[in-house]
């Protein structure tokens, strides 16, 4: 049994109780259990910036709350931890551009997150889904 960390959208499906796979609700659950649930502060970061895009379709349902709020409930709401961003991951951050491409800076450090702390990442993201099956001892995943 692995722990996990949820990327932002993961973390927002599954506080909404929308559908995942089989598999990540199964890894999810395991880590309930265990208190290895993890979730970023990133993803704090990522659901705050989310709700002020342009297009309304692509803002996350987050309840009619604020993000703070929201983000507070949910992580309650699941039974995950947050995991700071710390000197260490910020660094690890920034050395992932090179291996997963430009791009989401937000994905950046959800990546480094998990490698420093040797979580498994859930996600539906299909360029971290490429970047684990090309370096599959860079990054392990679960598809949600």
């Amino acid at each position: 049994m692995a722990a996990v960390l949820l990327d932002t959208h993961a973390l927002i499906w599954l506080v909404a109780g929308e559908k995942l796979t089989h598999r990540a609700l199964l890894e999810i659950a395991e880590a309930q259990a265990a208190g290895t649930l993890f979730v970023s502060l990133i993803s704090a970061w990522e659901s705050g910036v989310a709700v002020l895009k342009q297009n309304p379709a692509r803002r996350p349902n987050l309840q009619g709350l604020s993000p703070d709020l929201w983000f507070r409930n949910g992580i309650r709401k699941i039974g995950a931890r947050t995991i700071p961003i710390n000197f260490t991951i910020a660094m690890e951050a920034a050395s992932v551009p090179p291996v997963y491409g430009s791009g989401d800076p937000g994905d950046c450090f959800l990546i480094a997150t998990a490698r420093v702390r040797k979580l498994t990442l859930i996600t539906r993201d299909e360029k971290i889904a490429e970047l684990a099956k090309r370096h599959p001892n860079y990054l392990k995943i679960v598809k949600c």
